[in-house]
């Protein structure tokens, strides 16, 4: 314990460093840690230096060239317009595009048959009507209800009660709960629509929730923050301060004033450091990674999150087989059909193969498309290598669309890995059943900086997860980031 003399020496010594120029260890140079800096340079904070455990910068914004297509492994999609500050940052490039996929005329069964219309139509109302940015949100009595249970619940009452008395209908319909769990599973990002809460603070925002960054990639929204985009005439000095391949081992932050960062590579003393990397490390890492461990508090609210993946499997095809007007199918599996799945290559999972878990194939540009798998294979597929990949979605392709297309073989394979790369052990982040309390908030918790031996905050944390209410978006990420370097823009300002 410090006596009040050298309390009072430490606070005096405190206010002057950070009345002079406070060094920032930013940890992460994903939105949140490229946000982070930028705006203190724009503030005159200089001394930032910003970790970054893998070779590249982006976090999981990850735009890469593919067969001569840009396409983006991570983020991929600028969700809503008022008051998103990607769409805000971005609006006047004309870089941001609708996709505007739905269902109707796309959906095709496992026997190479196409859904009506009418059908197409009933299952995205009650899909994606329950996300729909005029919704409400009060589904009514979903008090530590799971999205599925919810969900269930919307299936029976809107499309179950509509065919009842269609013997041909109603047959697909009772089979159709695994199709519409498959896109609740994309849609939240998790492994299973059993984990996420019904109840949530989640915010969607007006205007279209489609909009992709196309033919420039999502890392355009990077460039933005750093003056580096449309031209490099204004850009940020940020390059230097970026070291890559530098994965954080151990953070002291308790002792003194100044926290220090030991990495693969060297160590680093700074008067604050933001720590953005995602959920899943703090999951699975947070043990090792402080020091000393985290309050209670903290970890609490760390568990209060699920942190799930999709897989993308990108392909190219040296020969276009589709329609120029095709851009998007949607595959839903019967259940004779899954039941007489004869491709025995990769994992199973109750019998089933992982390509009954492929269920959307989107056009990227080109002659290149992606594959979307969601479930709980999802990590077994990541360590798929490319060539059977490649054979289960040929294998998909040929049975779903093989009476209608003559469905040509792919010749190369690019495919994510987040729930696997320990850098960042997933992508999405929700509120897991059971842990949603009204009026209190999980991510507050999450995002409250802890304080050195002068009560005031020396390792503070950013990231989507840390949003009161758009976590799992960039947009979300950027404003924290934004956040906690104002947090420390205040303190600069009030010690001077």
């Amino acid at each position: 314990m410090l006596s009040r003399y050298h309390l009072v020496i430490l606070l005096c010594y405190c206010h002057h460093v950070l009345a002079e120029a406070p060094s920032v260890i930013i940890i992460g140079a994903g939105s949140a840690g490229i946000a982070a800096a930028t705006r203190l340079l724009e503030n005159s904070i200089t001394n930032i230096t910003i970790l970054e455990a893998e070779n590249r910068i982006g976090g999981r914004i990850h735009s890469a060239t593919f067969c001569g297509e840009v396409v983006d492994l991570g983020a991929e999609y600028c969700y809503g317009e008022k008051g998103n500050i990607v769409y805000d940052l971005a609006k006047n490039y004309n870089i941001l595009k609708s996709d505007s996929i739905t269902l109707e005329n796309i959906v095709y069964y496992s026997n190479g048959s196409k859904m009506d219309t009418e059908l197409s139509r009933d299952f995205e109302e009650t899909i994606f009507g329950y996300y729909a940015p005029n919704d409400d949100g009060d589904n009514g009595g979903t008090d530590g209800m799971s999205v599925g249970e919810v969900m269930i619940d919307r299936y029976k009452s809107m499309l179950v009660k509509k065919y009842e008395h269609n013997s041909t209908i109603s047959e697909i319909v009772k089979e159709g709960l695994r199709y519409a769990a498959g896109n609740v599973q994309l849609l939240e990002g998790s492994y299973s629509w059993f984990d996420v809460a019904a109840d949530n603070d989640y915010k969607e925002l007006e205007g279209a929730w489609d909009l992709a960054f196309q033919g420039v990639g999502f890392k355009t929204i990077l460039n933005i923050l750093m003056k580096n985009y449309p031209n490099s005439s204004e850009k940020l000095p940020i390059d230097d301060k970026i070291f890559l391949n530098n994965k954080v081992t151990e953070i002291k932050w308790t002792g003194n004033e100044t926290v220090t960062v030991y990495t693969s590579q060297n160590t680093y003393t700074a008067d604050f450091v933001i720590f953005t990397p995602s959920v899943g490390v703090l999951k699975h890492q947070k043990t090792n990674l402080f020091n000393p461990n985290l309050p209670s508090w903290k970890n609490d609210a760390i568990e209060a999150f699920n942190f799930g993946s999709v897989a993308k499997i990108f392909v190219h095809f040296p020969v276009q087989w589709w329609n120029d007007s095709d851009d998007y199918f949607s595959f839903f599996w019967r259940d004779a059909d899954l039941r007489s799945i004869d491709f025995p290559k990769g994992p199973t999972l109750d019998g089933l193969s992982w390509i009954t878990y492929i269920q959307e194939f989107g056009k990227i540009g080109g002659n290149v498309w992606a594959a979307w798998v969601s479930g709980d294979l999802v990590p077994e597929v990541e360590k798929q290598p490319s060539n059977i990949l490649k054979s289960g979605v040929e294998y998909v392709l040929k049975k779903f669309l093989g009476k209608v297309y003559n469905v040509t073989e792919i010749d190369q394979v690019l495919k994510t890995s987040w729930a696997t790369n320990d850098n960042f052990k997933g992508g999405y982040v929700s509120v897991r059943r059971g842990y949603y309390r009204k009026g209190w908030s999980h991510q507050d918790k999450l995002a409250k900086p802890l304080k050195g031996e002068s009560e005031r905050p020396v390792l503070l944390f950013a990231g989507d997860a840390t949003h009161p209410f758009f976590y799992s978006t960039v947009h979300g990420a950027i404003e924290t980031g934004y956040r906690e370097a104002e947090r420390i823009i205040k303190i600069h300002n009030e010690a001077k």
